[in-house]
């Protein structure tokens, strides 16, 4: 199991990911962090069928990553599930105390960046990817600035937020501190 991980983070599309808002910033360097916790099983990452086949959670509380799969099957949506999930790894390792809303939203512009740069060239010729999720939706449109300057305003993350704050997942925390404790 961790060497699906370990494959996906070794992509050339992680090294293209750089942006930052607030105080929070994510680049290619920030998933190293992840890597060698993983190698060093720091943190672990393990199969957990009761998620179901195209869902991950880091439990930052186990130091632990579920995959609800045990391959991606060349699917790049489960990468970018694992990718999500290893911003919240990158949060714990560094001990960071942050508010949900803005853990979700960092972790959701990682994984829409992540699919757009897996997809690039298909989205170049014309291909429009078709987001049913609000949030994912609106991680697109923040992402897209991304692409082209990694310094993203809070106005211009204020929408994700918005979406964050209406799913069901996290309407009633979506405020909360999420208390990272290290790994």
């Amino acid at each position: 199991m961790k060497q699906i991980v370990l494959n996906t983070l070794d992509k050339p599309e992680i090294r293209k990911i750089a942006f930052g808002f607030g105080t929070i910033y994510i680049n290619a360097l920030s998933f190293e962090s992840v890597k060698e916790a993983i190698k060093k099983d720091k943190i672990k990452v393990e199969y957990k069928s009761s998620l179901g086949a195209n869902t991950a959670k880091y439990r930052y509380t186990a130091n632990t990553l579920f995959l609800g799969f045990k391959d991606t099957g060349g699917s790049t949506d489960r990468e970018a599930l694992i990718v999500h999930e290893c911003v919240h790894a990158i949060f714990d390792i560094a001990g960071k105390t942050m508010l949900v809303k803005q853990s979700e939203a960092a972790a959701y512009v990682t994984q829409v960046l992540y699919f757009y740069y897996r997809n690039e060239s298909a989205i170049l010729a014309g291909s429009t990817p078709t987001f049913k999720d609000p949030i994912l939706k609106a991680a697109w449109d923040v992402a897209m600035i991304a692409r082209r300057r990694s310094n993203i305003t809070e106005k211009e993350v204020a929408p994700l937020y918005t979406a964050i704050s209406k799913h069901s997942l996290y309407k009633n925390n979506y405020n909360n501190d999420e208390k990272y404790d290290g790994v």
